[in-house]
């Protein structure tokens, strides 16, 4: 009842005690009514029966006397308190006391560029005009803003709306900046819904300020139950559109390439993505490649890009010294130049080591692989190293990109032991079966119940020998995986001449079927005979390839063709250790950090991309808050020795919107730094332009919702007009029709002379 009265009314404070004086006319009313002691004289009982013929059109004659008494008084009260018929065309910002909640999109896609300025900009003007048509009624009005990317924090939280605080505003708005972030609206109405349910204000209003992309409205369920729950509740909700087109707009999605297997002096080979995300096609798109900081005089040129299509495209870069490099790619301005640019950070060695184990060296069979990754290592990258089994528990592992096993007997658990802990931490295993194998050490110890190194159960029966190799056409089916990218195709002339002669088959009880089996090996090889031949699987962080055939043209034909090479050049980037490969993530994320007090200091300090150039940020790490009875130490821990995991130190770094490649030292306890590099890019979910229509969002929401969506450009709604002017006209009308009219009816009722 008090929001109706606040919302139809601008001075509410006197409706109640206006309309309790109506009760003046009816208690007059009754007064005149009460009867009094009879006594009977003839000229009485004459007057008696006289007015009981004239009772009913008395009676009625007073009825509308007190009627028109009663309108007469709330008509005075309806223009003191100012009525309003329509609440809809009544400025935000009327006498009552109100509480004016913003939530503004500061997501990556309201970066998109207007006639003038930003969606962001257009968005901010709006929240201005609305504290500066409030600021009109000081000590009326309290204001909070939550911005998107913080919707637990909010800019101003209940602050009074008065000139001072448009002051405030206007300064601290200045300097705001849209984010490159893809943010939740779901998460924004939470905290607003969570500040306005706590607020008992006469009335509430939710401004909602966004681009309101389509991406942003599909199946949002919860956002659906947030609106309808602040709508039972009493809160006025509006939607505040900021963009009225679709602007056509080009973004990079990805930048990628063999980077772990990068080495000096190298051409290495990237893949760039663009795709076009407008509704009409693109033609002579031209990119930009900047190399540490030097644009190169190199042609990345898409001829035409369809609407809606993701194109790409390959190209290489030679870097002519180990260490970490940048590359950037960037397409020309558009609309939305945010998504315009891609970082990369690529670590690059002097040469990559790769180890060679070779159970049978009379077979010759590492000299094949030698001379397919290295024949000549300035072209690609690699230093082979043909050792024995013996060399596994002599020498440190750490330093290989990759290990190649070829046709190993057997290994003591001294061997075993540090190749599992290589794979295990994410060194690249190839494995390649031979005549001197022992398959049950195979079953026991390498497969170990599917919880070894070696992915399947081998029979224990000697090598198969493959009848279809004779036939006619390819006996081996190759799976499309990038290993076996030099035989894809049709007619491919390789995949029409290689031939397996022979091979090691699976345990007959080892299920065969990828989908029944359920593990994470996968089938990329089969021969005609539908037996497999190569698979691909994990072991921890580790990639392991295995080959149920050898290396060397003993049990196949592979190594007499020139597919051969390229096919071992694509198995190493396949399986090269990727653990070293420089992180990639998303605009936004945090950087967190523990630090062990006993090899570095606390000190932290980050280097970051900015508009002017790098900024340099120091942190001071700490040990992490414990919780209330917890003594920091692990069960069964000591307070002597290395640092426990309770006492590791932590830094948190959350200041990274701005894409591009942060860089985090760290110091030793010799003052030594420790250099880690990480590249953020912006999500590729901000680059969908496409504007939800006004039917969605009913939709989403509910259409039995009075939710006010407010197209671009538009600002009447802020101010409202006098609505109350006309209604005032009418009222002063009517009051004088009812007094009027209660003058003439009170004279006929009442007592007077003739002569008066």
């Amino acid at each position: 009842m008090e929001t109706w009265i606040a919302q139809h009314f601008l001075n509410p404070a006197y409706v109640l005690a206006g309309t309790a004086l109506v009760a003046a006319p009816i208690i007059i009313h009754l007064i005149n009514r009460m009867r009094y002691r009879r006594v009977a004289f003839a000229a009485m009982e004459f007057l008696l029966v006289s007015q009981k013929r004239n009772r009913r059109r008395v009676l009625i004659e007073q009825l509308l006397l007190l009627l028109l008494r009663i309108l007469i008084v709330l008509a005075i009260v309806a223009l003191i308190a100012r009525l309003v018929l329509d609440p809809s065309e009544l400025s935000l910002f009327q006498g009552a006391q109100s509480h004016h909640v913003v939530l503004l999109d500061d997501s990556g896609s309201m970066r998109d560029r207007l006639d003038e300025g930003t969606a962001f900009d257009a968005g901010i003007e709006m929240v201005k005009k609305l504290v500066a048509e409030g600021s009109r009624r000081p000590g009326t009005q309290k204001f909070t803003l939550i911005r998107l990317s913080q919707p637990d924090q909010p800019l101003f939280t209940q602050r009074g709306v008065d000139e001072a605080f448009l002051v405030e505003l206007d300064t601290k708005l200045r300097n705001a900046e849209c984010s490159h972030q893809s943010l939740s609206l779901p998460s924004g109405f939470d905290g607003a819904r969570n500040v306005l349910l706590e607020d008992r204000a006469t009335i509430r209003y939710l401004h909602v300020i966004s681009d309101f992309r389509n991406s942003d409205w599909q199946d949002q369920q919860s956002l659906g139950r947030t609106v309808r729950e602040l709508d039972s509740a009493g809160v006025t909700i509006n939607f505040v559109k900021t963009v009225g087109r679709r602007n056509q707009n080009l973004g990079i999605t990805s930048l990628t390439g063999d980077v772990q297997v990068a080495s000096a002096g190298v051409p290495v080979r990237l893949t760039v993505a663009v795709k076009n995300f407008s509704d009409q096609v693109t033609s002579n798109v031209a990119l930009r490649v900047v190399q540490d900081g030097q644009k190169l005089p190199l042609a990345v040129n898409f001829d035409k890009v369809e609407a809606g299509v993701e194109v790409t495209q390959d190209f290489d870069l030679t870097f002519d010294s180990p260490g970490r490099h940048r590359v950037d790619v960037a397409l020309p301005a558009d609309s939305l130049n945010g998504d315009n640019e891609r970082f990369l950070s690529v670590e690059v060695s002097p040469v990559n080591r790769v180890l060679i184990i070779e159970g049978n060296p009379e077979n010759d069979e590492g000299e094949y692989l030698v001379d397919a990754l290295a024949a000549d290592p300035g072209i690609t990258g690699y230093s082979p190293q043909l050792e024995t089994v013996d060399f596994l528990r002599r020498r440190s592992l750490d330093e290989f990109q990759s290990i190649f096993l070829l046709n190993v007997s057997d290994m003591p658990d001294d061997a075993l032991a540090p190749l599992e802990d290589y794979v295990r931490a994410g060194g690249g295993l190839a494995w390649f079966l031979g005549d001197v194998i022992r398959p049950t050490f195979y079953i026991s110890k390498l497969y170990a119940d599917g919880e070894g190194l070696f992915p399947v159960k081998l029979s224990v029966v000697s090598a198969q020998t493959n009848s279809s190799a004779l036939e006619g056409g390819p006996d081996t089916i190759f799976a499309d995986v990038s290993i076996f990218e030099v035989f894809q195709g049709q007619e491919n002339p390789f995949t029409e001449l290689t031939r397996v002669f022979e091979y090691f088959p699976v345990a007959e009880d080892w299920e065969k079927d990828d989908q029944r089996r359920g593990d994470s090996v996968q089938t990329i090889a089969r021969l005609t005979n539908r037996d497999p031949i190569a698979f691909s699987s994990t072991y921890g962080a580790g990639q392991v390839v295995t080959f149920l055939t050898s290396c060397g043209p003993r049990w196949n034909n592979w190594a007499r063709y020139p597919s051969f090479v390229a096919m071992m050049l694509d198995l190493e980037k396949f399986i090269a250790r990727r653990d070293r490969v420089l992180e990639r993530r998303i605009v936004g994320e945090p950087i967190d950090l523990t630090i062990d007090p006993n090899q570095f200091l606390d000190e932290v300090e980050i280097t970051g991309p900015d508009a002017t150039g790098n900024v340099v940020t120091r942190l001071k790490a700490a040990p992490p808050r414990k919780a209330n009875g917890d003594s920091g130490q692990p069960d069964g821990g000591s307070s002597g020795g290395s640092a426990t995991i309770a006492e590791q130190l932590k830094a948190t770094f959350r200041d990274t919107d701005t894409p591009g490649i942060y860089q985090v030292r760290l110091l030793d306890q010799n003052q030594s730094p420790i250099d880690r590099w990480i590249t953020f890019n912006v999500p590729v979910a901000e680059s969908e332009l496409e504007l939800a229509p006004t039917e969605l969002i009913r939709k989403q929401i509910g259409d039995n919702l009075d939710v006010q969506i407010q197209e671009p450009g538009e600002f009447a709604w802020i101010a409202g007009r006098d609505a109350g002017q006309e209604v005032r006209l009418w009222l002063l009308i009517a009051l004088v029709v009812f007094l009027f009219g209660e003058q003439l009816l009170g004279y006929r009722l009442s007592f007077h002379t003739r002569g008066s």
